[in-house]
């Protein structure tokens, strides 16, 4: 892991001038991005003025567009990034997510797929996954008489369970890229808030829920759910191997047309409908920001600033990741704009912070009103907002508090 500035170098404050350069960028990627306003333009627009305000030359602003686009790490995550999508649009176009989903209904209590069915859609970042698994999930929360409020905490909370387990969801590889640590160290030290999170999940939603007669089940079959499964744990295998997870994806995808048998021109659609490109601009965005923040200084000294002013270094890896993914809706805002800022003030970095930074900005993500999948899962089940977070808050409350109980020992 990247160590930090030494306080020692520390040697000025950050003058009027940058702070409002400071205060503007923010406001400007909070308004921005509220109004669902790309995050890349958002970031290369903060970036300018975080520059322009803390004296940065053009020479400087070259400078960092040399380090964007020279990073190894900017073309790891876009490869890897928009595989994982186009792998998960395969998934969805060959039929192989459906027959999967269609054919697990055949073992498993309506109790356990209501978490189970949004949980498999969550693991690849599917477009449109969450209005994908409210209709595979509707059969299921009807037999069970849940109110449209329990349906919606149902299918948004179980579909984020993978943020603490998976190594191919985008936001364990933005940053575990960002910070140049290996993602499965990274995920064995988060691994207890995978449990936690669906331990949460189940106490809320799952345990009130009474299990009505099952219906007779038709057969089912496992090579269905073999077929479903194999491309994703190939491409994890593959990558734990050694094998770049660029390749170990592509691999994935390759396996994913080969089983769906849609043909060529088909497949090359499939393909091109699973490019991320809103995605992808986003993280150019993040690692042109990412330097920015590096060269023009002014936000590091802040913040540092602030440590030495008296402010709890525990407060700031906390409130301010939180509140970045709350009011941002995105943990991929988060994860760009809150690590590089946050992680330089502990003295000694490790896996340990770095997992109550991350631990904060999903927490705030899942809260967030902007949170694009409660959005989309509100209007598909008519619920009331309001009562929604009448479950999510406390939920969410839960989770927070016994997650710093995790964490704050192991500091």
């Amino acid at each position: 892991m990247a160590a930090p500035p030494r306080e020692g170098s520390i040697q000025r404050s950050v003058g009027v001038i940058e702070f409002i350069g400071i205060l503007l960028a923010f406001i400007l990627i909070f308004l921005l991005t509220a109004k669902r306003v790309n995050l890349g333009p958002t970031l290369l627009l903060a970036s300018l003025i975080l520059g322009l305000t803390s004296g940065l030359t053009p020479r400087g602003f070259l400078e960092v567009a040399r380090l964007t686009v020279t990073d190894y790490t900017t073309y790891e995550l876009l490869f890897s990034i928009g595989l994982i999508s186009i792998l998960g649009n395969c998934l969805k176009e060959t039929g192989l997510m459906v027959e999967l989903i269609e054919n697990l209904k055949g073992y498993f209590s309506s109790r356990f797929l209501i978490a189970l069915i949004p949980a498999l859609f969550g693991l690849l970042p599917m477009p449109g996954g969450a209005l994908m698994s409210a209709p595979f999930n509707e059969r299921e929360v009807n037999r069970l008489g849940l109110r449209p409020e329990e349906k919606t905490f149902v299918n948004l909370w179980f579909r984020h369970v993978w943020f603490f387990a998976s190594p191919i969801s985008s936001s364990t590889i933005l940053i575990s890229r960002l910070v140049g640590v290996n993602i499965y160290r990274f995920l064995l030290s988060v691994l207890p808030l995978y449990f936690l999170l669906a331990f949460v999940g189940y106490l809320f939603s799952i345990r009130k829920i009474r299990e009505n007669p099952p219906e007779e089940k038709h057969g089912s079959s496992i090579s269905a759910i073999i077929k479903g499964f194999l491309p994703i744990i190939l491409a994890v295998l593959l990558n734990i191997l050694g094998v770049p997870l660029p390749i170990a994806i592509l691999v994935g995808v390759i396996l994913v047309l080969s089983l769906g048998r849609i043909g060529f021109r088909m497949s090359i659609a499939a393909i091109w409908r699973g490019v991320p490109w809103g995605i992808l601009l986003a993280l150019v965005g993040i690692m042109f920001f990412r330097y920015t923040i590096k060269e023009a200084g002014s936000v590091t000294l802040l913040f540092m600033g602030l440590r030495e002013a008296g402010v709890p270094v525990l407060v700031l890896a906390t409130v301010f990741p939180f509140l970045m993914g709350l009011i941002s809706g995105a943990p991929s805002s988060g994860i760009g704009i809150g690590v590089p800022l946050v992680l330089p003030l502990f003295s000694e970095p490790s896996l340990t912070v770095l997992g109550l930074i991350y631990f904060s900005i999903v927490t705030g993500y899942l809260l967030s009103p902007l949170h694009l999948c409660l959005v989309l899962t509100n209007a598909y089940y008519k619920s009331d907002l309001g009562k929604v977070y009448r479950i999510l808050a406390p939920s969410i409350l839960t989770l927070y508090t016994t997650g710093l109980l995790y964490f704050l020992p192991r500091l």
